[in-house]
């Protein structure tokens, strides 16, 4: 009599059926670090080994999975990996079937930065050539931080110091996290879609590595590459570099440094204005005094020649000196009539600031759509945000009125 046997094809699939039957070895997450790694082209399925200090796990990943890596893998890099367990049954051994990868530690993630930036350079990313040029006199910026970080606060102050009448358009971002990304790349696309802005100016306060890891982002990168506008990147220290900073037209070691690029100086224009205004009356004085002598040179020869020129000769002096005064006279009409053009734009600009306007008791209503012009846009139960001078409140609408008395309550 022959005992009863299995096959060992049986064999491995009893004992893959006992470790997918196993809930905590399907669909969890691994940390490990890749060896071995090999891509095959024709397929496209990758094959690896995660490892720690003691132990070994064999582990695939297939083409169908590989599509939504946003790196390329390589020996070293510590990773996250989610899958499952179960057994291979051509070679009886059990492995890991990876559905999602995931970078873990500074080291790899200075690792991807690394490979998205080589490959971000070779597209022209970074190409200095196509880089844009800061106006030389900015009215309107436009910038893009978190409004509860500090960022905001210095590149305010600085701007209003240096430049009262500047209008300032704020888009609230997250700065770090999940969101970040996404919500920063959208304030560009909208101010750039908004216009009318000289200069945006994009950042946050200083952080961790990791903190500053949304503007490494390829979204964030690219929607700084493709607007129209100039962008200031102003991401944390001198210390720290970001993709962002190498994208952007002009980089800032902080955001108050931001702030100074983007705006004039008032006073240091009134300064040069009147550097400007010596330098050009000492210049036509040099020119008067040079004809001067050229006039008096050829007087003497035609003295010379002739006595009865000496009465001419005077009235000419007496025409040079008249119309030197009065040239003199025009330059500085002229140049004081600039300077109060200069002085009214100024106080026109800072009439229409929009801080103004808020601290006069107005406030800003909008939504999740945007700024709000007529009660037609919102309805009863309607939740929006109003901006005043000093912060911010979220509403519930209860009724709302038109002109003509309509009213629709809750």
């Amino acid at each position: 009599m022959q005992p009863e046997f299995l096959t060992v094809s049986e064999l491995n699939k009893f004992i893959g059926l006992l470790l997918e039957a196993e809930p905590g070895l399907q669909d969890f997450w691994l940390r490990g670090e890749i060896s071995g790694f090999k891509l095959y082209q024709q397929s496209g399925h990758m094959y690896f080994t995660l490892k720690d200090e003691e132990s070994a796990v064999s582990a695939v990943m297939f083409k169908s999975r590989t599509r939504a890596l946003k790196f390329m893998p390589e020996n070293g890099m510590e990773v996250l990996a989610r899958g499952s367990i179960s057994v291979f049954n051509r070679q009886g051994k059990y492995q890991l079937y990876v559905d999602e990868l995931q970078l873990f530690g500074a080291g790899s993630l200075s690792l991807y930065l690394q490979q998205l930036k080589e490959r971000l350079e070779k597209q022209g990313y970074f190409n200095a050539d196509i880089k844009k040029t800061l106006p030389s006199f900015v009215q309107k910026v436009g910038v893009i931080t978190s409004q509860d970080g500090a960022a905001i606060q210095d590149i305010l102050k600085v701007l209003r110091q240096r430049h009262a009448g500047i209008q300032v358009i704020f888009y609230h971002s997250a700065v770090q996290g999940v969101d970040a990304p996404m919500e920063l790349a959208q304030g560009l696309r909208c101010l750039n879609a908004w216009g009318g802005m000289d200069v945006i100016i994009i950042g946050r306060g200083g952080g961790s590595w990791e903190d500053l890891m949304a503007f490494n982002s390829e979204e964030v990168v690219k929607a700084i590459f493709e607007s129209r506008i100039p962008v200031i990147s102003a991401v944390g220290h001198e210390t720290d570099f970001t993709l962002a900073d190498w994208v952007a037209d002009v980089r800032a070691a902080t955001p108050t440094q931001a702030a100074q690029l983007a705006s004039p100086d008032l006073q240091q224009l009134g300064m040069e204005i009147q550097r400007l205004k010596q330098r050009m009356q000492a210049a036509m004085e040099k020119v008067f005094y040079t004809r001067s002598e050229s006039l008096d040179q050829l007087v003497i020869k035609r003295i010379l020649k002739t006595s009865g020129l000496m009465q001419s000769l005077q009235s000419k002096q007496d025409e040079l000196k008249e119309l030197s005064e009065r040239l003199l006279r025009a330059a500085n009409d002229n140049m004081s009539r600039k300077k109060n053009q200069l002085a009214m734009a100024a106080s026109g600009l800072d009439k229409l600031s929009p801080l103004k306007v808020l601290q006069r008791g107005y406030a800003v209503v909008r939504n999740e759509s945007g700024i709000i012009r007529s009660v037609k846009q919102v309805s009863p139960g309607d939740k929006v945000q109003l901006i005043l001078a000093d912060g911010e409140l979220r509403v519930k609408i209860e009724d709302r009125e038109t002109e003509k008395g309509g009213k629709n309550k809750v």
